[in-house]
């Protein structure tokens, strides 16, 4: 006997009352509230851009938009998956009212309206913020690493770059003499070979040239030159890999309201120094939203716990949740009220300390950087025997991401070579002059 559940209804069965698109979609489904959102905003911007004397009704702008930004909700960027998404899935097929909307229409949608779209990204916000849902209170700023599309083996260096380019002129220029002399000959035209070689170098010059103008605009941008540039994606920099090893990549920023978990700032750049972007992505948020002043709390990893973005949200009044790596003030002896009185000798199996290799390959304990104190009163800083290191010299060190200041403190090595605590502040064998 069969007992096996007999299907509703057949495929092939012909439906006389079909039912509503709009009852396949929950009350409560997130789509429904960005289709909302999206038939408040003032689209006549937009629409200006259509002639609608000629040709076919164009499809609203408010829903090639709409499946756009509801793709990246549902993580669905690519055109050709959402094209797919448009005919399988009864979310997308409702946001869309049944349009069947092919990836080539959305990606020149795409292309040819990304300030529209930014600028949509944050209109949407701003009408999230209006209904209650976005108190932009406590922020939260991250950044990743994405590869680049271009193959990890795929750089040159910029003298590389200059020859090889070199090269192209020239059988460039030896191709289109040829072109020019079999197109002076009598009753001869120029071979579909040699119009294909001719038109494949032409090609790569762009191609080359593209990648020439990117190193001169980062020189013009005072930025660190790479030693090896991308040729496929040269806006790109090789980075480490999120998986280990090296290669092309980019660093995708965003910034999230902690409580709704809306994306409210993003941003990519090509290095890997996001912390020096926080407070101009908690700058962008404020512009865009129009707040009196940034948002009184930030939460970030510990690389955004530098010196600099501290001094910075300090001076204006907002509160940085970030890991830090500095030695507690609490529980570190040196920060002490008198810094020209020597520590305790009771307290300096306390002070901060860190393992390092000597040069006979044994372990020694060092001081580390926490336990020499800043005095900004006299500009120096003292060490745990109260003694100072006056500023010696300025340099400008060479990083990767740019020109950085850096200055030198330095001790007076007669007082160094007396000092108790010498064997833990010097390398072995190490000259304290």
């Amino acid at each position: 006997m069969d007992y096996w559940a007999k299907a509703p209804e057949r495929r092939d069965q012909l439906v006389l009352f079909p039912t509503r698109l709009d009852d396949a979609v929950p009350a409560d489904a997130p789509v429904r509230l960005l289709d909302e959102i999206l038939r408040r905003l003032d689209w006549s911007a937009w629409e200006q851009g259509y002639d609608l004397r000629h040709g076919q009704p164009p499809i609203h702008p408010r829903v090639l938009a709409g499946v756009l930004l509801f793709g990246l909700l549902k993580r669905l960027r690519s055109t050709r998956v959402l094209e797919e998404a448009l005919t399988v899935r009864l979310d997308f097929r409702w946001l869309a009212e049944g349009f069947q909307i092919d990836h080539s229409t959305l990606s020149k949608f795409r292309t040819g309206h990304a300030k529209e779209l930014r600028q949509l990204f944050v209109q949407v916000g701003l009408v999230a913020r209006e209904a209650g849902f976005l108190p932009l209170t406590q922020l939260a700023f991250d950044g990743s690493r994405v590869r680049a599309n271009n193959r990890r083996s795929g750089t040159r260096t910029p003298t590389e770059l200059q020859a090889y380019r070199k090269v192209l002129e020239e059988q460039y220029a030896e191709l289109e003499q040829r072109w020019n002399a079999a197109d002076r000959a009598e009753g001869q035209a120029p071979g579909a070979e040699l119009s294909k070689e001719l038109s494949d170098v032409s090609r790569r010059l762009a191609k080359l040239d593209s990648v020439l103008a990117e190193l001169e605009r980062a020189q013009a941008a005072a930025e660190a030159v790479p030693n090896r540039i991308p040729v496929t994606d040269p806006e790109s920099r090789i980075a480490p890999n999120k998986d280990g090893g090296f290669a092309p990549n980019y660093t995708p920023l965003a910034t999230t309201d902690a409580q709704s978990g809306m994306i409210v700032g993003c941003d990519v750049i090509a290095q890997t120094n996001e912390d020096q972007f926080l407070v101009s992505q908690l700058e962008h948020v404020q512009q865009d939203f129009g707040l009196p002043g940034l948002s009184p709390e930030v939460l970030a990893d510990g690389m955004m716990c530098t010196g600099e973005n501290l001094q910075q949200l300090a001076e204006r009044n907002v509160t940085l949740y970030s890991p830090s790596k500095l030695a507690d003030p609490t529980t570190n002896p040196a920060c002490r009220a008198d810094l020209s009185v020597p520590v305790p000798q009771a307290q300096w199996e306390l002070l901060p300390t860190q393992e390092l290799k000597s040069a006979d390959g044994k372990q020694q304990l060092q001081l580390t950087k926490d336990a020499f104190v800043y005095d900004a009163d006299s500009d120096c800083y003292r060490c745990p025997w109260g003694q100072r290191l006056d500023h010696a010299s300025t340099c400008q060190a060479k990083l990767k991401t740019g020109s950085h200041e850096r200055r030198r403190y330095k001790s007076d090595p007669v007082l160094c070579a007396t000092c108790p605590l010498r064997a833990r502040c010097l390398k072995a064998g190490a000259d304290p002059s």
